[in-house]
């Protein structure tokens, strides 16, 4: 079975992002899946939702909180703007607290692999 995996984006609705160690939820979380679909159904199992402005869980000045992927299909590897986490964190500002991660990669073993 050939996976892909999905990048989802997190907007900091409200001047905050969310950060959930036990469910692997935080700034950058990649899911690896099967297609789109299983990926956005793994999404939503571990507590990102779409559509928050209209429910009315989302500032609606900042907009939604998460974003579905931008394109129906994924990449071979896990990849933040094209390039890998490990890459992508070191080049990058860090939004959260020292010893809270800003990447998530879920694989469909269950595993999570956390990036600073």
């Amino acid at each position: 079975m050939k996976t892909q995996f999905y990048t989802f984006y997190q907007n900091n609705s409200g001047g905050s992002f969310s950060y959930n160690k036990e469910s692997g939820v935080t700034r950058y979380v990649i899911i690896e899946a099967v297609d789109v679909d299983d990926a956005l159904n793994r999404a939503e199992n571990i507590g990102l939702y779409f559509n928050g402005v209209e429910y009315g869980s989302d500032c609606p000045c900042c907009g939604d909180r998460w974003s579905k992927p931008y394109r129906d299909e994924g990449t071979d590897e896990p990849l933040i703007y094209g390039e890998h986490p490990s890459e992508h964190q070191a080049k990058n500002y860090r939004f959260f607290k020292a010893d809270e991660f800003e990447i998530a990669v879920h694989y469909l073993d269950g595993r999570i692999e956390w990036y600073h």
